[in-house]
């Protein structure tokens, strides 16, 4: 889908103006100014976003012109690598976090003036800006983040409060489990690298070192990483089924029907169960072993093209998606939270009642290392999971067959530990 959207002169854009610059840290918009003029190219990917967002900043500035496509976040880094070059890419885009270290090696993204780095160190979450940091320079802005969290059926708990631990989730599906009848208290996708990744860190595993950029130890042979699969395991006691049926209907897609007490996922299950009707809550996740699990977190972040022909008007345009009135837009049209440190300025998003139970989580997560090697990872921590959880590999020889697949992954990328 492409639309243009010419900058009209709006009735209030004086007004508007006026009233950006006295948000402060609350997020104020792009200030309309002097240089910002003359045509962009945009890839978001939900056209309800763009279209409000783009039609908001031509109110702001009218000298400006802004072409859109609908691009996928996660296939923007190969397009524009092709498309850059060839001078049609996007002046700005967007791309899932972890993808910026890629982006980086390849040259296809421009750093952030200084101006806006300090800005978006006050508004922003440290953690969510680290994974757009590289030798100090920014170069990109998280516009949302996400991170799973529990997912509670308060009809199922019958008014008890949801479990603190994932011990104690273990005793409650003691006595509501009935295998023959398919019925287990917590459904979840039991192989997925992503959201499994908690289980580790509650044993003390850290991904790629403490500071989550060392490539050659990835930490899948450490004892913590065996205790983590150890624990993860217990589990196929209480949820007796194999991976190939631990899809996400089956586990998350039950929870949004209203058939199962506890799921774990993320943001992305929420508006579905709403549809359906289901009464549930969402809070942290439990402890397991007394520690607070950390999980991944993931971060949409807004780019600059190191192609564009247009670059002080393109990070008007960045800037203005992470101001406070972009990001109530973003908020409005797609339920997506900001990765602000104060999420209460943001109208309906303070008084959301499920993102603020996925934010109780939010403090403990890291965010998935922005390393270009962590696309040869996720593979490799699968393993740990799908071969024991059906019980084909020990957990030792699973944790040698993680390591294995890693650096097979490494060799075809032409690296190596």
């Amino acid at each position: 889908m492409k639309k243009i959207i010419p900058g009209g002169i709006f009735l209030l854009a004086a007004i508007l103006v006026v009233f950006s610059g006295c948000l402060g840290r609350g997020g104020g918009a792009a200030q309309g100014s002097g240089g910002v003029s003359g045509s962009l190219m945009v890839w978001l990917d939900n056209d309800a976003w763009a279209e409000r967002a783009i039609s908001a900043f031509t109110g702001l500035y009218p000298d400006v012109t802004v072409e859109y496509e609908n691009v996928g976040s996660v296939d923007t880094r190969g397009k524009v690598s092709l498309d850059g070059p060839a001078g049609i890419g996007p002046d700005v885009f967007i791309m899932p976090h972890d993808h910026i270290g890629i982006a980086i090696l390849d040259g296809i993204t421009e750093p952030f003036p200084f101006e806006l780095q300090d800005k978006y160190r006050e508004l922003l979450l440290d953690a969510a800006l680290e994974t757009c940091t590289s030798e100090g320079d920014l170069y990109g802005v998280p516009v949302s983040t996400e991170n799973i969290a529990l997912f509670y059926n308060k009809d199922l708990l019958g008014g008890e409060p949801p479990p603190e631990s994932f011990e104690a989730i273990q005793r409650f599906a003691e006595r509501y489990n009935r295998p023959q009848e398919n019925r287990y208290a917590l459904r979840w996708q039991v192989d997925d690298s992503y959201t499994n990744y908690f289980f580790l860190t509650a044993f003390g595993m850290q991904l790629f070192g403490p500071d989550m950029d060392d490539f050659a130890v990835p930490g899948w042979d450490s004892e913590a990483a065996r205790r983590g699969v150890e624990f993860h395991h217990s589990f196929r006691r209480y949820f007796n089924v194999k991976v190939a049926d631990a899809t996400y209907d089956a586990t998350i897609g039950a929870f949004q029907r209203g058939n199962v007490p506890f799921t774990i996922c993320g943001p992305w299950g929420i508006e579905d169960a709403v549809k359906n009707g289901v009464n549930f809550g969402i809070t942290k996740l439990p402890t397991i072993n007394g520690q607070q699990p950390r999980c991944f977190s993931g971060n949409i972040v807004v780019v600059v093209s190191s192609y564009s022909r247009n670059i002080d008007t393109a990070f008007a345009f960045t800037d203005f998606l992470v101001s406070l009135e972009g990001e109530t837009i973003l908020y409005e049209t797609t339920g997506k939270m900001a990765a602000y440190k104060d999420i209460s300025v943001i109208p309906g998003l303070r008084d959301d009642e499920y993102m603020k139970g996925i934010q109780e989580q939010a403090p403990y997560s890291d965010p998935m290392p922005i390393i270009p090697e962590m696309a040869q990872a996720w593979d490799a921590q699968k393993a740990l999971f799908t071969f024991t959880w059906d019980e084909q590999l020990s957990i030792p020889q699973a944790q040698q067959k993680a390591m294995e697949t890693y650096d097979t992954a490494l060799a075809i990328a032409g690296k190596s530990r």
